[in-house]
């Protein structure tokens, strides 16, 4: 049984624990062997292959063997997130398994997250009636991923610490057991299949999660940076590596402001700073820096909740609340009636506070911090890396700067343009011409909102449902017809009709389109689950694993664009390749826990797997070729 909660018998667990560690620090190692958690715990190290060669990746069991009656506490990354009906205490001396310090072939090696066992319940009274306390029993094993170097040969010897406490009807002294995994790296390493018998629980997919709770403190692996075929790798170590991620960061926020999420909005505030550009120019510049502190604002706020608030792990995670999509929808709607000016509807004030025509430093900083909101969708090239990278750091430090630069690189286009009001001069600022655009962009923003209070509704749905992308296309069609009639009534020139003309017909044709694109489904996806995952490597078979959403334009657009596109599809939809999609639109457990697994916090995400779990592909920008390289890469590598 448990040592009782703190909470419950204060004294009691005072007294035990006090004991415990009494018994760790006062007696010498031959009496502490009779009275320490390593009397009734042994543990060895079993590599998954014997000879390996350079560049593998494979699992090391850490096998515990526990005494009959006796259990340890299950992992400190397990107490997190227990199984239903099972419960721990902060004061629980968690099992740890850690690269010895100063270790060379724990500086060598790059040891990716832990997988540990699953936990089993001891029910034990503490004072608040019977509960059931997480722990090991047993024989448990946890699976350790190491990636070699490709410039490892020779002989290898890797030292771990195992860290447990023996529990029974009292405690033990915890206890941290050295262990030993030898293995060689030769070039020509034979084929070989690990000890079924120890093996049999481990999951594949595993050996590309680096990082994350339970990873252990080794030497950081290299971070690639993906950016449509240009892909570049950073090293951790460098002394000019947070640097760099910073500036990926700050571009990638300046990237964002181009992204499906985004760009609707952004015509609306240039033409407001056209509006007031011919003004006070000082007064000009502080709607641009109002602007910025609040997209700035956001971004540090979800820096902080990400770094504090406990189950808070992805940064687009307020769009999973299905209510809180809706409501930006609702309130993209609402400024869209009120810009266009078709209805007369009386409206909140703080609503008029973001019109473009009543350009106030109250309407720039909550017009900044909707257009961040709106961004937490989408995924910017560099973004995506230099996010998923510090939330990987667990440093509230690294999280909230990062984070704040990926705000200051999406404001500052804006800035430069009320630092320099002649830039959006050209903009018509009043008169039919202005109103026109007002009511086209009014259109197009109502067919945005559409869109969230639509991924909304599926939010609350098991089946998503696709009727609402008839209507954004109607309303995106009306926009571009809009555009085409009051463009005969008003152009004065040739050109300019012509112009506007053709762009009125490229929005109907480009929002026609959309609705029976986006209700087609072209390949055979299937939902993601561990299970399902497990049993496409366990068949041999190259497993593809696309994270997506409802409310994710960015990821509409590259599944729609790339994935089933006609070379990809045929590719994608063939034998020996499994389809998993995480569709995260609502509190999808399996599908945010394997995003955070693998390191990221923003989607689109695609991840191509080998049938021996090794990623051959993990990319947010990707192209076709990459995709079809993959896959091949993938095949290629379950026959060797």
């Amino acid at each position: 049984m448990p040592c009782p909660h703190p909470s419950a018998r204060p004294l009691r667990m005072a007294l035990a624990v006090a004991v415990a560690w009494l018994i760790g620090a006062a007696f010498p190692t031959e009496a502490r062997a009779q009275m320490g958690s390593d009397s009734k715990v042994s543990v060895k190290a079993v590599p998954a292959r014997a000879v390996a060669r350079p560049g593998d990746r494979f699992p090391i069991a850490v096998v515990l063997e526990i005494a009959s009656e006796w259990h340890v506490w299950t992992s400190a990354s397990q107490a997190k997130a227990l199984p239903s009906g099972m419960v721990t205490f902060d004061s629980a001396i968690y099992t740890e398994i850690a690269a010895k310090d100063g270790s060379a072939s724990a500086g060598m090696l790059a040891l990716g997250a832990i997988q540990w066992p699953a936990p089993h319940g001891v029910e034990f009274d503490v004072g608040d009636g019977p509960q059931n306390f997480a722990v090991y029993e047993g024989k448990a094993i946890a699976y350790v991923p190491v990636s070699v170097p490709a410039d490892a040969a020779g002989a290898v010897t890797l030292e771990l610490e195992v860290t447990v406490q023996a529990c029974t009807d009292t405690c033990l002294a915890p206890s941290t057991i050295p262990v030993t995994a030898t293995f060689e790296v030769r070039a020509d390493a034979p084929e070989s299949a690990p000890d079924a018998a120890i093996f049999g629980g481990f999951d594949p997919s595993a050996l590309g999660a680096a990082g994350g709770d339970g990873a252990m403190a080794t030497r950081a692996a290299p971070i690639t940076v993906p950016l449509f075929g240009w892909d570049f790798t950073l090293d951790p170590e460098s002394a000019t590596f947070f640097p760099i991620m910073l500036l990926l960061a700050f571009l990638g926020g300046g990237i964002l402001n181009f992204t499906p999420c985004v760009l609707p909005v952004v015509p609306l505030k240039i033409m407001g700073l056209a509006g007031a550009a011919g003004g006070d120019r000082t007064r000009t510049f502080m709607l641009g820096v109002a602007m910025t502190a609040g997209v700035m604002g956001f971004w540090a706020a979800l820096g902080v909740m990400l770094s504090f608030v406990k189950g808070f792990e992805q940064s687009n995670q307020l769009f999973q609340n299905a209510w809180f999509t809706m409501g930006v929808g609702a309130f993209i709607a609402l400024m869209a009636v009120g810009m266009a000016g078709f209805f007369t509807v009386g409206l909140p004030q703080w609503v008029y506070a973001v019109e473009t025509k009543n350009e106030t430093m109250l309407g720039s900083v909550i017009f900044g911090v909707m257009t961040a909101v709106l961004s937490t969708p989408c995924t910017a090239p560099l973004m995506g890396a230099a996010a998923g990278w510090a939330v990987t750091t667990k440093s509230p430090f690294t999280i909230i700067t990062v984070f704040l630069t990926i705000g200051l690189g999406m404001g500052a286009p804006y800035l430069v343009l009320s630092a320099y009001p002649q830039l959006a001069k050209k903009l018509p600022k009043s008169g039919p011409a202005s109103d026109v655009l007002k009511q086209v962009m009014g259109l197009l923003l109502l067919a945005a909102a559409l869109y969230f209070i639509g991924a909304g509704i599926n939010g609350l749905l098991e089946e998503p449902i696709k009727a609402h992308w008839w209507v954004i296309g109607l309303v995106g069609g009306a926009a571009g017809v809009w555009t085409v009639v009051r463009t005969v009534q008003l152009a004065k020139t040739a050109a300019g009709r012509a112009t506007f003309v053709a762009a009125g017909l490229f929005i109907t044709g480009v929002s026609l389109a959309i609705p029976p694109v986006m209700t087609y489904e072209r390949l055979p996806w299937k939902k993601y689950t561990p299970e399902a995952l497990a049993a496409a490597m366990q068949a041999g078979d190259v497993a593809v694993l696309d994270f997506t959403a409802e409310w994710c334009i960015n990821c509409k657009t590259f599944e729609k664009t790339i994935l089933e596109s006609d070379a990809v599809t045929a590719v994608l939809d063939a034998e020996g390749v499994t389809l998993l999609k995480a569709d995260i639109t609502g509190k999808n457990a399996p599908g945010t826990t394997k995003l955070a697994e693998l390191g990221r916090v923003t989607i689109p995400l695609l991840v191509v797997y080998a049938a021996d779990g090794t990623e051959v592909l993990k990319s947010e920008a990707y192209t076709a070729q990459q995709v079809i390289d993959a896959v091949s890469a993938a095949r290629a590598k379950a026959k060797r």
